[in-house]
């Protein structure tokens, strides 16, 4: 790979900014206990993703690399779940809520060809 840091990576800069957009979001709703828990759920799978691609990066091997994108991938899919049940919600937005939604099957489809390029 020719980078010089995992900054490059266009989908590394869309999933930390669908995660900074996010947290903003909805950080201002004040919710019993159980609604929150699935915001937290949903902060925290939606941070994982430019997290882990960041730590794959870092891990300076190609092997090491498509590992975390795998597990990126997986907090994608994690955080799509959680949008789907926050969509069913009456608190929340719904056409914001699609918007991530859209935005994070974007990242999905950004990975699975980041990976599919790394695997070669």
């Amino acid at each position: 790979m020719s980078l010089t840091s995992h900054k490059e990576l266009l989908v590394y800069q869309k999933s930390k900014r669908l995660t900074v957009d996010i947290i903003q979001h909805f950080s201002d709703y004040k919710l019993p206990i159980p609604k929150q828990f699935l915001l937290n759920q949903l902060f925290r799978a939606v941070g994982s993703i430019p997290a882990n691609i960041a730590e794959g990066y870092g891990r300076n091997s190609k092997k090491s690399f498509k590992l975390f994108l795998d597990i990126a991938r997986g907090s994608n899919y994690e955080t799509g779940c959680w949008l789907e049940i926050i969509a069913e919600m009456k608190e929340f937005d719904r056409n914001k809520v699609k918007e991530f939604v859209a935005r994070n099957e974007e990242i999905s489809r950004m990975l699975a060809g980041l990976i599919k390029s790394v695997s070669k």
